[in-house]
């Protein structure tokens, strides 16, 4: 696997390495790398033999003493992004500042900062949707707002794994002190900061995703509210449209009697024609007022 390979004093090559070499020069177990070269791993920061292991899937490190692997596995964002800010680091360490340490916390400020950009394209991505339904409700939209979330809970769920992580590791006084590859320290405080800067961003991007979610909640739920409110209104009118249609259902069946071919002497006055048409006219005028009296009595309308 390739990899490039950065000295404590910033200079960088690209070199070929395998698992054997690397658990040889390392002193580490083979199944320790399986961070490094496994695609399908949670957010890792371990001691491991004498050197860390750090993988936050994009970004996976080999840490020694005097010299850090980078494997590039995000190909010209490692190389154009992460590398030169690390090398950079490197270079204006101060003495003081262990190598591991200022490698790591290299490390997790571009993955800080990586995270924080994500969400800030998906809170631009939710707030564009968002703005959209207020005026529109189209299933392409629905569909988007879909995909948006689908993202924002993957990013967010990406953020609380790193979250925790590093949580557990400050929680852990013999964790901390195993984070230092020379002798062991006469406290942690350092190593600390660097870890609750971090944390401090992570939750700041964590309660951020929260907000956008609860937003994405509450305009779901007023779209549920004025969907129903719509399905309410057409069903009255569905109601009140077969209500009609069955009050002149009857009056046809009336129509239908004196329509018959069948002799029955009024068919020739014109009085009785004037009488029913008369009566079919009250009939469905008070059949239609005591039908919604009594609609809007039971709340129905």
């Amino acid at each position: 696997m390739r990899c490039s390979e950065i000295s404590a004093n910033g200079s960088v090559s690209e070199i070929e390495v395998d698992r054997r070499s690397l658990s040889q020069q390392f002193e580490l177990h083979v199944r320790d790398l399986r961070p490094i070269f496994s695609l399908r791993q949670m957010p890792t920061i371990a001691r491991r033999g004498k050197c860390l292991v750090l993988n936050f899937r994009a970004v996976k490190i080999l840490v020694g003493e005097t010299r850090v692997l980078v494997f590039n596995t995000e190909g010209e964002k490692i190389s154009d992004q992460f590398i030169p800010l690390l090398i950079e680091r490197i270079i204006a360490r101060d003495e003081k500042s262990q190598f591991e340490h200022v490698v790591l916390d290299a490390a997790l400020g571009h993955m800080q900062e990586k995270t924080r950009d994500n969400f800030e394209k998906a809170e631009r991505l939710v707030e564009r949707i968002l703005t959209m339904l207020r005026t529109q409700h189209h299933d392409e939209i629905f569909e988007k707002l879909l995909t948006a979330k689908k993202k924002l809970s993957k990013l967010a769920k990406n953020t609380r794994e790193l979250n925790e992580m590093l949580d557990d590791i400050l929680d852990d006084n013999e964790e901390l002190e195993d984070m230092y590859l020379g002798k062991k320290p006469k406290d942690t405080d350092d190593l600390e900061s660097i870890l609750e800067n971090e944390v401090e961003q992570l939750e700041d991007i964590s309660n951020r995703i929260d907000e956008l979610n609860e937003n994405i909640d509450d305009t779901q739920e007023i779209l549920v509210l004025k969907l129903s409110s719509r399905r309410n209104k057409i069903i009255q009118i569905d109601l009140i449209l077969t209500s009609v249609t069955a009050i002149f259902a009857f009056l046809a069946v009336v129509t239908g009697f004196f329509g018959m071919n069948i002799a029955n002497k009024v068919e020739s006055r014109f009085d009785v024609f004037l009488w029913v048409l008369v009566g079919m006219f009250v009939f469905a005028f008070f059949s239609s007022f005591i039908l919604r009296r009594w609609m809007k009595k039971q709340k129905i309308l």
